[in-house]
């Protein structure tokens, strides 16, 4: 080695970190969580990888690390919406906001398709910890609609799994003619979102409106019987 050797300028613990964690999400990026090499990551962080291993064990060890950053991605969605309302505005915003969080984050994109493919600790750590976040929300909007015939649990998984899929698949090929990487096609399934939310609250209005006029009838002194062929039929 030459004395006129350039060196490299010496990086901080916390530096290390987050070029080794960028180079990571660049890397998760092109590859997807399942192709990711350590060796991939050391080159993108332009470090030796005595630097990688005196810190992380091995890939997996710092993949479980790596993912804590996403850990609560649900929870940071709910912070621009009023998540203990239970109104149909609010349960529409938060859906739409999932929506284009999916389109925006492509490492969110990866990690879920990473937990589809693959059955490990860290993958379902992760699925069950946005369970954890989301089941206070689906508890909230549960009571909302606690007596009426309306699943809403079940009904927001089908549209939350939708969204999902459709994230995934949009640089595969259009779906149902819709291709979600455009404008219209992103609007059109935000429209759709609205549409759908809309309905299931008609549906607990017009329950509402039921309930009124077959208590209004009781107190006239109709009959159950015509109430319920009247009324609920």
């Amino acid at each position: 080695m030459t004395e006129d050797k350039k060196r490299r300028p010496r990086r901080s613990k916390a530096n290390l970190i987050e070029c080794i964690n960028n180079a990571a999400e660049d890397q998760i990026k092109k590859d997807g969580f399942s192709n990711v090499l350590v060796t991939d990551i050391i080159k993108r962080a332009k470090i030796e990888p005595a630097v990688f291993y005196n810190r992380f064990e091995n890939l997996e060890s710092f993949m479980s690390e790596f993912v804590k950053r996403y850990d609560y991605w649900f929870s940071d969605i709910l912070k621009d919406v009023n998540s203990q309302a239970t109104n149909s505005d609010n349960l529409t915003a938060i859906l739409q906001h999932l929506f284009q969080e999916l389109n925006n984050d492509s490492i969110m994109l990866e990690l879920l398709r990473w937990e589809v493919a693959n059955n490990n600790s860290i993958t379902t750590r992760t699925a069950m910890l946005r369970e954890v976040h989301i089941l206070p929300l689906v508890t909230e909007f549960e009571a909302r609609f606690k007596e009426k015939d309306i699943d809403i649990a079940a009904l927001t998984a089908l549209i939350i799994g939708g969204l999902y899929y459709l994230s995934l698949h949009k640089d595969r090929s259009p779906f149902s003619g819709i291709d979600i990487n455009n404008e219209n096609g992103s609007k059109r399934i935000l429209n759709a979102i609205k549409y759908f939310i809309d309905k299931i609250y008609e549906e607990d209005k017009l329950y509402k409106e039921k309930i009124s006029i077959a208590d209004k009838l009781k107190e006239a002194g109709i009959s159950d019987d015509i109430i319920h062929q009247s009324v609920w039929a």
